[in-house]
């Protein structure tokens, strides 16, 4: 990673390391795999009831989503950060119960990467 150089006031050069976005990464990646039990869980529950199948699979998609959403924190945190809110809510959504661990890291770790400098 790159180093930057800020000047002070009294004329002396400071190096500002960038910030590492290695807890977001984790949250995202460990909600990610939880979301993708989850949803494996939903469709193998899925054969008793096929509407729950159809949630299973997007529940997948959503995971897939939010480990994405995690490596790309490392390039833009900003919107790796959207993207990770934005998959823990669609994880919620898709399979509420099976996928509340999942939905609760990726969330952290989205609201992480927005909040942290």
């Amino acid at each position: 990673m790159g180093v930057l150089f800020q000047m002070e006031e009294t004329s002396e050069i400071k190096k500002v390391e960038p910030t590492s976005r290695t807890v977001e990464l984790v949250l995202g990646i460990l909600g990610g795999i939880f979301g993708l039990l989850g949803g494996i869980f939903a469709v193998m529950f899925g054969i008793f009831a096929s509407e729950i199948t159809g949630l299973g699979i997007s529940a997948i998609l959503a995971s897939i989503v939010g480990i994405a959403g995690a490596v790309y924190v490392l390039k833009n945190p900003k919107w790796g950060g959207i993207i990770l809110v934005i998959s823990a809510i669609w994880l919620l959504i898709s399979i509420s119960l099976f996928g509340v661990l999942g939905a609760v890291l990726l969330g952290i770790g989205g609201i992480l990467a927005l909040v942290r400098k």
